[in-house]
């Protein structure tokens, strides 16, 4: 599985102004947010497969066959613009609903062996903090997608040594008492 949210957060450092200093993965259990008033948090929410397998064939060179399994999977990542400033956080999440639905999260994505798919529009989801203040959240789903593939060896041979016989010449049918 490609690291999905190492690309996410690569994405957001190289496309995303003002970006807030810390960006964390996943609301994690037992885990304290960042002491800072804006935050990213980045949770990998859902990763379903689409479609059936997909099989190809090929010679590995030394009498043996491998046969490639690939399945396509959908990556939903949750972004979470967590700060003070409505206005700022805002801003920020329709940043990443704009390039994520644009070609340059395409030309972004391939290196990673991701495919940027599309964006979700925001989410106003503001939370109490730990010190029970209000905070402004806005949460944006991004989609990707990403093959993943299985090599399985199959034995195999190249050659066949293959003698034809007509056995009704060689191996004449006996009957007895006719």
């Amino acid at each position: 599985m490609p690291d999905v949210l190492g690309a996410v957060y690569d994405f957001l450092q190289a496309h995303i102004s003002p970006l807030p200093e810390h960006i964390v993965r996943g609301w994690q259990n037992r885990a304290a947010l960042p002491d800072a008033s804006e935050y990213v948090v980045l949770t990998l929410i859902n990763a379903p497969r689409r479609g059936t397998n997909v099989h190809e064939w090929r010679n590995s060179g030394d009498d043996a066959l491998i046969e490639r399994v690939r399945m396509l999977v959908l990556y939903d990542v949750q972004v979470d613009f967590c700060g003070l400033d409505e206005a700022r956080v805002g801003h920020q999440a329709a940043q990443l609903v704009m390039l994520g639905r644009d070609a340059a999260a395409v030309r972004f994505f391939r290196p990673y062996g991701l495919a940027g798919l599309y964006a979700d529009d925001p989410r106003s989801l503001p939370f109490a903090d730990d010190l029970d203040q209000w905070k402004v959240r806005y949460s944006v789903t991004l989609h990707l997608s990403a093959w993943i593939d299985a090599d399985i060896p199959l034995p195999s041979f190249r050659s066949v040594n293959l003698y034809l016989e007509n056995v009704d010449v060689h191996h004449p049918v006996q009957r007895k008492g006719v």
